[in-house]
C-alpha cells in the first residue's frame, strides 16, 4: 500500500464477530476529509445506516489520527474518537478525542486509526505492533479496574507499550464509560461504554516506524513561529496548574509533541495522595465534600480516582449528583426509591456506593446508568425540569461557554448534537484574554479591546463579531468559527494551543490564521492554503450534517436553544470566562462595557441571526434541511442519494 508523507496509509478494521483483521486504506479518504474526524465520519457514513443503535454490534467505534501526529508538527497528539454515542439524547453520532502518547504510538504502529466493528464471543483484548494485529483472550481482565488491566498487561507486554482499557464501568452498558490511556487522557460521550459492548477490554500498541514529513525546515519554521509568538508577554490560559487549596502541585504532565502544557499535573494529597488532574477532573464530588465536612477533603481526590479506575464520565456524575440533590429537595427522590442514603452525600461510602450501583446498574444503578436525562424521565416531568434547568434537551450543558455569556456560540449549541468544545474554546480564549486585560487594566494580558476586534476581523470575519450590543456578525463568525474547528480536528491538533489568536512579539498582537494550513502543507508535501483548509473543514461539517438528518433529526424544528437561555436569571460560574470575569463583562460598540451576568438571549433577534446563518451555510432557511447543490459542490453528491426527500 502506498505511503506518503503525514500518513501511514492504513486504517485497521477488526470484525470482532468474524474475528477477521482488514486494513482500510487512508488515501481513499484523506483528499476530501485529511483525518482525525473528516475520516471518522465517512467511514461511519458507510458503515451504518440510520437504524444502528449505540450498543449494537454494528456501531462501528473510529479511533482516528491525522497526518500531523507522530511528526515533529507542535501540540498534535490527539486522537478523534467518534460513532453512534449512548450518551446523547437521542443517539446521534458525535465525537470526542484524547491525548497523550496513545495515539503517536498507534500511528507509528503502522495505523492512521482503526475500526471495531461487530461483538466478540467472549472478552479480548487488541494487541498491535509493528503492524502486527492480535486478539487476545481477556476473561481475566474483565470485572478489573483500569490500573489493574493495565498493570496485567504491562507485565505480560513490557512497559514501553501504551494501552487503551475500560473499567466495570463500561462493562454493562451504562451509556458514561470512558476510555482511558496513559496521562490519565480520557475520551468520553460513552465510547467506553461502546468498546465494552463489543467485548473488548483493552487495546495496547507499540511501534517503532517513524512518520516522514515533506519539509522539515517548513515544520521547523512554523514550530519556530508559534515558539516566538507565545513567548514573553503572552499569557497561556491553561498553562498553569489549578490551584487546589490543601493539594500541592508536584510537576506538571505533558502530551507527546507539547511544549506549552496545560493543566495537566500530578498532584499531591497532604495525606500521601498522588494523581493527575486536569480541568474539570480536579473536583467532580468538591462541592458535596465541602458541604459535609467543612473543607476539601481526600473524599474529592478519590472520587476522582474512582472516576477513573471505573472508566466513568465525571461530567455526566456530576449531574446526577446534581438532580438527585434538588429532586430529593422536592421530595421526588429519598433514601427508600434510591437506596442510597441521601443525608451522606458528600462522604466517601456515597461516592464509593453511587459509583459501584451505577457501574454493576444494581438497583437503582440501573436508573443512573441512564445517564441525568434519562434518569430524570423515569420520576415525571417535574424531575426533568430539574434536569433542563442545566442541560439542553440533547444532554448537554447549557450554561458553558454558552450564547447568554456569547452569543456567537448560539448557532453552535442549537445546530449541533453536542456542541463542539472546540469551537466553544475558539469563541472564549480571546474574550476570556480581553477579559483579563479589562479586570488588571492590561497588566495580565495585552489583548485590549483595540486587539480583540482586530483579532476578531482577521479569524471571525469583522469586528462586529465582538460588539456584543448587537446580534449582528455572530452568524458570519459561528460559520468561520465552525469551519476552521472542523478542520483542525482533522488534522488533529491540541485545542488549547490552536488557533493561535494573539501574537506575543508583534506590535498589533493579532495571531495567524494561516499557521496550521502552512503546517499541513509542510507536512504533506502540497500546498495547502488557509482557504482550502477551510472549505474541507466546511465540507466536514456539510456531512456532519447529512448525518445529524440521516439518522433522524429534523433540521431546523430541532436546531433549537435551551428554553433556559430565554430566560433572565443570575448564575453560578460555569466556565473559565466565568472565573476570570464573574460579572461576565464584554466590549460593546465604541467604549461601551456591557455586563451579561443576568443576560437572556432574545428571541426575535436569535431567529433572525439564525436566518442569517442558515443562508451562509447554503442550506433551506425555512426547515434547515440541506441542499443538493451543495453536497454536489463540496464533493459528496452520494449524500444527496441517500438523504432523498430529506434534500432539497
Amino acid at each position: 500500500m502506498e505511503n506518503r508523507f503525514g500518513w501511514t496509509g492504513k486504517i485497521l478494521k477488526i470484525n470482532l464477530t468474524e474475528e477477521k483483521i482488514s486494513d482500510l486504506n487512508t488515501h481513499d479518504y484523506s483528499e476530501l476529509f485529511i483525518g482525525g474526524l473528516g475520516i471518522g465520519e465517512k467511514i461511519y457514513w458507510d458503515e451504518t445506516v440510520p437504524e444502528t443503535k449505540a450498543f449494537d454490534p454494528e456501531n462501528p467505534l473510529i479511533l482516528m489520527t491525522g497526518p500531523l501526529c507522530g511528526t515533529p508538527a507542535p501540540s498534535a497528539p490527539r486522537m478523534v474518537v467518534c460513532g453512534k454515542s449512548p450518551m446523547t439524547f437521542p443517539e446521534r453520532f458525535v465525537n470526542a478525542s484524547i491525548s497523550g502518547f496513545f495515539p503517536t504510538e498507534l500511528k507509528k504502529a503502522g495505523f492512521d486509526g482503526m475500526v471495531l466493528v461487530g461483538k466478540a464471543k467472549t472478552p479480548v483484548f487488541v494487541s498491535i505492533e509493528d503492524g502486527e494485529v492480535k486478539l487476545h483472550n481477556a476473561s481475566h481482565l474483565w470485572g478489573l479496574k483500569n490500573s489493574e488491566v493495565q498493570k496485567k498487561i504491562s507485565k505480560a507486554f513490557g512497559n514501553k507499550h501504551k494501552i487503551m482499557s475500560i473499567g466495570p464501568g463500561c462493562e454493562n452498558n451504562a451509556r458514561m464509560g470512558t476510555l482511558l490511556i496513559d496521562l490519565a487522557g480520557s475520551a468520553g460521550m460513552g465510547f467506553g461504554s461502546v468498546m465494552g459492548s463489543k467485548n473488548v477490554k483493552a487495546i495496547v500498541v507499540k511501534g517503532t516506524q517513524k512518520i516522514s514529513v515533506a519539509d522539515p525546515d517548513g515544520v521547523k519554521q512554523v514550530r519556530q513561529k508559534l515558539k516566538e509568538m507565545t513567548g514573553p508577554g503572552f499569557h497561556n490560559l491553561y498553562g498553569q496548574s489549578m490551584p487546589i487549596p490543601g493539594n500541592e502541585v508536584v510537576k506538571k504532565v505533558y502530551c507527546h509533541g507539547c511544549s506549552h502544557g496545560c493543566w495537566r499535573s500530578v498532584y499531591r494529597r497532604p495525606s500521601g495522595l498522588e494523581g493527575i488532574r486536569k480541568c474539570q477532573t480536579v473536583g467532580f464530588y468538591m462541592l458535596w465534600d465541602m458541604k459535609k465536612n467543612g473543607e476539601i477533603t481526600d473524599t474529592t481526590f478519590r472520587a476522582m480516582e474512582m472516576a477513573n479506575e471505573y472508566s466513568l464520565c465525571i461530567h455526566e456524575m456530576l449531574f446526577l449528583l446534581l438532580w438527585i440533590e434538588r429532586a430529593a429537595e422536592q421530595g421526588i427522590l429519598n433514601d427508600e426509591n434510591t437506596g442510597l442514603s441521601l443525608s451522606d452525600m458528600g462522604s466517601l461510602e456515597f461516592i464509593e456506593t453511587f459509583i459501584k450501583m451505577l457501574s454493576k446498574k444494581e438497583g437503582f444503578g440501573k436508573v443512573l446508568a441512564e445517564g441525568p436525562l434519562r434518569a430524570a424521565e423515569t420520576f415525571g416531568e417535574e424531575s426533568k425540569k430539574i434536569v433542563l434547568g442545566f442541560l439542553t434537551k440533547t444532554g448537554r450543558p447549557s450554561r458553558t461557554y454558552g450564547p447568554k455569556s456569547f452569543i456567537i456560540s448560539g448557532p453552535i449549541h442549537s445546530v449541533e448534537q453536542r456542541p463542539a468544545i472546540t469551537s466553544l474554546h475558539e469563541i472564549c480564549h480571546p474574550l476570556t484574554k480581553w477579559a483579563l486585560w479589562y479586570k488588571s487594566a492590561g497588566e495580565q494580558s495585552y489583548v485590549s479591546t483595540e486587539v480583540l476586534r482586530n483579532i476578531a476581523e482577521k479569524f471571525w470575519g469583522g469586528k462586529e463579531a465582538v460588539d456584543f450590543s448587537t446580534y449582528n456578525g455572530k452568524a458570519k463568525a459561528a460559520v468561520l468559527i465552525q469551519n476552521r474547528e472542523y478542520a483542525k480536528e482533522c488534522l488533529v491538533l491540541c485545542d488549547l494551543v490552536w488557533p493561535a489568536h494573539d501574537d506575543a512579539c508583534t506590535e498589533d498582537h493579532v495571531g495567524d490564521p494561516a499557521l496550521e494550513s502552512r503546517l499541513l502543507s509542510a507536512v504533506i508535501g502540497r500546498e495547502i492554503s488557509e482557504e482550502d483548509l477551510y472549505l474541507i473543514g466546511a465540507r466536514v461539517f456539510e456531512l456532519n450534517r447529512a448525518i445529524m438528518i440521516r439518522d433522524g433529526r429534523k433540521g431546523r424544528e430541532e436546531d433549537t436553544l435551551s428554553e433556559a437561555c430565554f430566560v433572565s436569571m443570575e448564575e453560578p460560574p460555569a466556565d473559565i470566562f466565568d472565573m476570570y470575569n464573574p460579572e461576565r463583562f464584554l466590549p460593546g460598540k465604541d467604549d461601551e462595557l456591557i455586563s451579561h451576568k443576568k443576560a437572556a438571549v432574545d428571541r426575535e433577534k436569535f431567529k433572525k441571526l439564525m436566518d442569517e446563518y442558515y443562508e451562509l451555510r447554503g442550506w433551506d432557511v425555512e426547515t434547515g434541511l440541506l441542499k443538493k447543490e451543495n453536497l454536489e459542490r463540496f464533493g459528496i453528491p452520494e449524500a444527496a442519494e441517500v438523504l432523498g426527500d430529506k434534500v432539497l
